[in-house]
Order: C-alpha cells, then sequence, then structure tokens
C-alpha cells in the first residue's frame, strides 16, 4: 500500500472513491426487517428512494401484514424502479432465516444493507411480568437482531463489504417506568451493535473494503410501541423534548440513508442518534 493521496476535486477526477453522487444507493440490495411498523416502512422507502432494491420481511403470514408489505414493496418500486421481495419470516427461527435469505439472494442479488428494525415493547411491570415475558421481550428485540446479522452477515464478511444498521431506542440507558424489559432488550442491542462492529470492521486499508454495524437511535416516536403511547405519559414526554414534538417516522430518512451509503464508511460500531435531543436535556 501506497501513501499516494487523492485530493477530492468537485468532478471526482482524481479520487477512485468518489462517485459523484453522495447517497446514492443504487445497485444496493437493501433488507429491512419487520417492515410493517410506520418506523419501517419510512426507513424501506427512504432507501429505495436513494436507489437501493428494498426487500422487507413481516413475522405473520395474516393478510393485514401481507397487504402492508406489499403496499411498502409498491412504495419502494415506485421510488427506485428496482422490485424487492417480501418474506414472511420468524426472525429467530435461524434455520428458516438462513434458507429464505439463501432464496432471496440467489433471485435478487447478494444483501449489501440490513436493516433491523423489529421493535416491540412490552410496557409493563416488572411485579407483573413473568419469565415467558422478559424471554420474548429479550427474543423479539435483541435475539431477532442476533440472528438476521449473523446470517446476512456472513455474506457480507465473505464479500468484504456491507453495512447493518439496528434500531435502538434511548431506552438502553433512559430509566422509564414500566419499561424495564424493553429496556433491557435495547442494551443488549446497542452492546452487540459496538462489539460487532469492531469485530467485522477490520477491513483492509481501503476504507470502502469493510462491514461496518451501527446503531440508529431513536427516541420517542408517533406510531411506536412505547411509553409515548400512554395518554398521561406523552404531554409530560413532550415537555422534555427541546423540539416540543415527537419523533415522525420521517425524521430518520436522511440518517438511514447516510449510515447506508458510501459516505459513511468511516463510520462503525457508533450510535447516531435522531431524537429531538431528549438524550441531552431531559
Amino acid at each position: 500500500m501506497t501513501n499516494e493521496v487523492f485530493p477530492i476535486t468537485p468532478e471526482g477526477e482524481h479520487n477512485p472513491y468518489f462517485s459523484g453522487k453522495y447517497f446514492d444507493l443504487k445497485g444496493k440490495h437493501a433488507l429491512v426487517t419487520g417492515a410493517t411498523t410506520d418506523i419501517a416502512r419510512a426507513l424501506a422507502v427512504a432507501l429505495a428512494e436513494a436507489g437501493a432494491k428494498v426487500s422487507v420481511t413481516t413475522s405473520s403470514a395474516v393478510a393485514e401484514q401481507e397487504v402492508l408489505a406489499n403496499s411498502i414493496l409498491n412504495e419502494c418500486w415506485a421510488a427506485s424502479g428496482e422490485a424487492g421481495r417480501s418474506l414472511t419470516l420468524d426472525l429467530i427461527d435461524d434455520s428458516g432465516f438462513n434458507e429464505a435469505i439463501e432464496s432471496l439472494e440467489d433471485d435478487l442479488g447478494p444483501i449489501d444493507i440490513l436493516v433491523n428494525a423489529t421493535h416491540f415493547a412490552n410496557i409493563k411491570p416488572v411485579l407483573e411480568s413473568s419469565l415467558s415475558d422478559w424471554s420474548n421481550e429479550l427474543s423479539r428485540n435483541a435475539t431477532a437482531v442476533f440472528v438476521a446479522s449473523q446470517i446476512v452477515g456472513r455474506g457480507m464478511v465473505s464479500r468484504g463489504k456491507g453495512r447493518i444498521i439496528n434500531l435502538v431506542s434511548n431506552l438502553y440507558d433512559r430509566g422509564i417506568p414500566n419499561c424495564a424489559m424493553f429496556g433491557a432488550s435495547q442494551g443488549a442491542v446497542l452492546g452487540f451493535t459496538k462489539s460487532l462492529g469492531l469485530e467485522w470492521g477490520g477491513g483492509n486499508s481501503l476504507i470502502k473494503d469493510r462491514v461496518t454495524v451501527n446503531a440508529l437511535g431513536i427516541g420517542f416516536y408517533e406510531g411506536v410501541a412505547g411509553p409515548q403511547n400512554d395518554p398521561a405519559l406523552s404531554p409530560v414526554l413532550e415537555k422534555y423534548i427541546p423540539l416540543r414534538r415527537l419523533g415522525r417516522p420521517e425524521d430518520l430518512r436522511g440518517a438511514v440513508v447516510y449510515l447506508a451509503s458510501d459516505e459513511a464508511d468511516y463510520v462503525n460500531a457508533e450510535l447516531l442518534v435522531v431524537d429531538g435531543s431528549i438524550v441531552n436535556h431531559a
């Protein structure tokens, strides 16, 4: 490896890493898990608008989820001109997940971007919770991220390039009554993200040749399970948010596209927070 310097010019004439268009995901295949929520829809469509071919997963074959998934796929196809696929998967069934991913990649090409957008919150007092409640909370949030990252990431590591983005609530380190189980699951996802980023982010000296793993941190958002859905708590939470409103799914679009893009090559094992600054002021 030489120490040759590649100056950046407006045309990118002398920089072999400069694509000429920032945040361009054209030619990339993205998979968004848990894509029947409002936030997952916003993330999927944002990636498609940046040019990616987007596939999604749902957890159930019930008609309502299939309709939602097809609606998201149609919106993504209209945005990018690339047709993805909807997969109905149990995200903690590693054998079934592996088979589905192999089939998907055989048909539509390798997955370049994985967005783990599964986000379930069981808001319940600990004294009213069972061991099964605890196990389910960790399985649906943390174990699902582990399974998807391991299976999809195996291909990324073998190719030497990929992006994994995990959705994480700011309850990973913020105490809220009745959210102990959910907060624990978010702490697990963040710790997993940071360690996995270091494990897989080595690559070689060309900074584009690496697998990066980052977290997209959210605060209290509309349409997302959490204490903000409690009519008694919502006005209190909004008072502590400097921007004086709950987050909206579309607030995450720019952040997910950035983390998925080549422009984020030097960002790894990090938490990018989009929460209206409540984490700093509450």
